[in-house]
């Protein structure tokens, strides 16, 4: 019982971080910092697809996926 606490409270700590990456991606979009942006849209993109695999959330699996699949693309085109 304590391990799943301890794994929700890893988890909720994960989405919570990776929800303030993606926030703080979007403001340097708009401020037009590309590269922090695109650092942190990878990272926050790649968190949430970690935490949807361990909540077994397909939708989130396949979006956060992508996401993070295209934005290392982009790096390297």
């Amino acid at each position: 019982m304590i391990e799943d606490s301890a794994k929700n409270n890893f988890l909720e700590i994960l989405k919570w971080v990776g929800t303030a990456c993606v926030i703080i991606a979007a403001t340097c979009r708009a401020f037009e910092f590309h590269t922090v942006d695109l650092i942190l849209s990878i990272i926050g993109a790649a968190i949430w697809g970690y935490a949807a695999y361990e909540m077994k959330d397909k939708p989130l699996i396949v979006v956060n996926g992508f996401i993070t699949s295209i934005l290392i693309v982009g790096v390297f085109v």
